[in-house]
């Protein structure tokens, strides 16, 4: 298993990173955390996680440990794929998901692209049973969380033309 890469950035984009380590090319699909880490040129170490299935093999990049168990867990649902996975990570931060799971924020699962109302409610109710009591009451009472403010005016960037990660 691969759990870690470092080397330097030679592109990147807003889902993805071309990491050179020592001369061979890996190109990782990244949260938008962990590409907002990379510029080119630079030297970078991200969190990995190798996925292999009937379709292939996908290598994921995250930027901490803690968003590489979010998303371990979000791809252990039924019908919740690495790509999908990917696409709630980067539209929400692990605070927001962990906010949206202990208020049962159906509709902040749904700014992801490609996650419907159904799979949306699925994701808070078994996400809900598969992390700590905790780590979910905390977010609940907004330890750690970003307001709803911050969330609002992200929403109406985006509108405005931004792109997600720019927002």
């Amino acid at each position: 298993m691969i759990r870690s890469l470092t080397g330097v950035v030679l592109g990147v984009s807003e889902t993805s990173v071309l990491l050179d380590v020592n001369g061979l090319g890996f190109d990782l699909l990244c949260t938008r955390a962990a590409a907002a880490l990379c510029s080119v040129g630079q030297r970078v170490r991200l969190t990995t996680y190798l996925q292999i299935s009937e379709a292939g093999a996908a290598l994921y990049g995250f930027a901490s440990e803690r968003e590489r168990e979010l998303f371990l867990k979000v791809v252990a649902i039924k019908g919740v794929g690495g790509r999908t996975g990917m696409a709630i990570l980067s539209a929400l931060s692990v605070d927001e998901v962990l906010r949206a799971v202990s208020l049962a924020d159906v509709a902040a699962f749904t700014r992801a692209p490609g996650v419907g109302k159904k799979t949306a409610e699925r994701l808070c109710f078994e996400l809900r049973s598969l992390l700590p009591d905790g780590l979910i009451q905390s977010a609940a009472q907004g330890e750690g969380v970003p307001s709803r403010t911050a969330d609002t005016v992200a929403e109406a960037l985006v509108g405005l033309g931004f792109t997600q990660a720019d927002a």
